[in-house]
């Protein structure tokens, strides 16, 4: 039962920054140069220090970064082939994509540090490294491929766009040097660290107040059988294959737990900032991330608990 109470700090602060936009303390035009810290400063040294920390043991994290890996193919997948059934467009097949694959990273860091022992900080942060990258080329090739709306490719060559788009996204580029600098043995003096570690403790609070003033409660309203889909897709789903998957390998209790805080996660706003700017539907992908968001207070903490029955 504590580490599905220990959520409530982190719901607390998503509150706050809904009711810091809605009321306006905080400008709404502030928030996404907030936003914009959050992703291309704070997060990624987030990612950097924690995985520069891990133990990187093949041995360890295989299985679990396997899990993982087959539980979100198998999602994104049956995503894409439900596209057809469902008469969705190009545009919109694109954002359920991504609605059923993308996680939101810090919220998931946010609640790990509070509910889960320092060593699945660690292993969540070493799994970020692998899926972000594969996450966001994935949709990038998803929002390529797929027909797009307004999409503005310049005529640019899909493998030179993704290219391009992988090789400059914040995120990626964190993981790469954690993982970096961790295999190379190099030691990153205090002067280094500190400063990194003071901007990592930020992220956690600005990224969870983002994810707050994110939330439009006029997208609550939307009923369209698709975005139930993605929902169902990303806080249901998705958990159940990567538990069947664990049970089976046998992983620890501790990274059942985080694997499925991981799982169960709700979708990441990035994907809505990436389906603007390449020509999915984005009003679609936030109308289901709100959803997600939402429901995710209630999911979440019984998740945590059913991990804390099997270990």
């Amino acid at each position: 039962m504590q580490p599905a109470l220990s959520i409530l700090p982190v719901i607390a602060l998503v509150l706050l920054g809904h009711l810091a936009r809605r009321s306006g303390v905080i400008a709404p035009a502030s928030w996404p140069g907030i936003e914009q810290l959050g992703y291309r400063v704070l997060f990624p040294a987030i990612l950097l220090t924690s995985i520069y920390r891990s133990e990187l043991s093949m041995n360890r994290l295989g299985p679990y970064l396997a899990a993982l890996a087959l539980a979100f193919a198998a999602t994104g997948a049956l995503a894409l082939l439900l596209r057809r059934p469902l008469r969705l467009d190009g545009p919109q097949s694109s954002s359920l994509f991504q609605g059923a694959l993308r996680f939101n990273s810090l919220l998931i860091l946010a609640v790990a540090a509070q509910a889960l022992h320092p060593g699945a900080l660690g292993d969540l942060a070493v799994a970020f490294a692998f899926l972000i990258p594969a996450f966001n080329i994935a949709a990038i090739i998803a929002l390529t491929l797929l027909p797009a709306t307004g999409a503005a490719s310049g005529g640019t060559r899909p493998t030179r766009r993704i290219a391009a788009e992988v090789s400059r996204n914040p995120m990626v580029l964190g993981c790469m040097a954690g993982l970096v600098l961790s295999l190379s043995g190099v030691a990153l003096p205090p002067a280094v660290l500190a400063p990194l570690d003071w901007l990592g403790q930020g992220a956690l609070a600005v990224g969870l107040l983002s994810v707050g003033a994110g939330i439009d409660p006029r997208r609550l309203l939307q009923t369209d059988p698709a975005m139930w889909l993605g929902v169902g897709l990303r806080l249901a789903l998705c958990p159940v294959i990567f538990l069947g998957i664990a049970l089976i390998l046998g992983l620890p209790a501790g990274q059942v737990a985080s694997g499925l805080l991981a799982t169960a996660a709700p979708g990441a706003p990035v994907g809505y900032i990436l389906a603007r700017q390449m020509g999915g539907d984005a009003d679609f992908y936030a109308a289901m991330f709100t959803w997600q968001t939402v429901l995710a207070a209630a999911t979440l903490p019984l998740w945590l608990i059913f991990a804390g029955f099997l270990g």
